[in-house]
């Protein structure tokens, strides 16, 4: 990748690897298909050429990895809050991370077709619930949800969300989420 002295990336490949990236969304918004997906097809749909496509990836499968890699970096970047011990009300990550979701809705429909993403996002739900449960005072294990459960409930609503189009901001849809995690909380006795 070509940078200045500072180390700041050239903005040209910035704005080619966007290119790239819509072409594939777009692409793979028509057909899910990701074996008919051709460096040719994302080239055109780019309006760029074959060449420009191989200087910064190795094949289709190539761009869509890295493409993936960013998206699950960006949305650990947001719950990573999470972990900090001066969380409050204010400082919500699911919030964040459900705005991450947001302002890329057409990718995440997309990426969601994929069985690894959907494990990773997955993965990334459980680690969610887990620090939730663990700041919480203990309770009878036996009495509480399997945190495999709530995920995977997350996981469905998130899912639901984007293939309805959003149609609750993230900051509702994680009021709506809390309490739903709330309720499969055992009561204090």
């Amino acid at each position: 990748m070509l940078s200045n002295k500072e180390g700041k990336v050239d903005p040209r490949i910035i704005r080619t690897k966007r290119m790239f990236r819509e072409a594939l969304i777009a692409l793979l918004h028509e057909n899910t298909d990701l074996r008919k997906v051709t460096v040719q097809g994302l080239a055109d749909r780019a309006g760029l050429n074959r060449a420009t496509f191989y200087l910064h990836y190795r094949d289709v499968e190539d761009l869509l990895e890295q493409l993936t890699k960013e998206v699950l970096d960006e949305l650990a970047r947001r719950i990573h809050p999470l972990t900090e011990s001066g969380l409050t009300k204010d400082n919500n990550p699911l919030v964040s991370f459900l705005e991450e979701i947001y302002e890329n809705a057409a990718l995440f429909q997309v990426l969601l077709e994929n069985k690894e993403f959907r494990h990773q996002l997955f993965e990334i739900m459980m680690n969610i619930v887990s620090t939730r449960r663990a700041r919480r005072k203990a309770a009878d294990p036996s009495k509480q949800v399997p945190i495999e459960v709530i995920a995977a409930s997350t996981l469905g609503i998130v899912t639901w969300w984007i293939e309805e189009g959003i149609p609750y901001s993230p900051s509702y849809l994680a009021n709506q989420i809390n309490q739903l995690y709330r309720r499969s909380s055992p009561s204090k006795a």
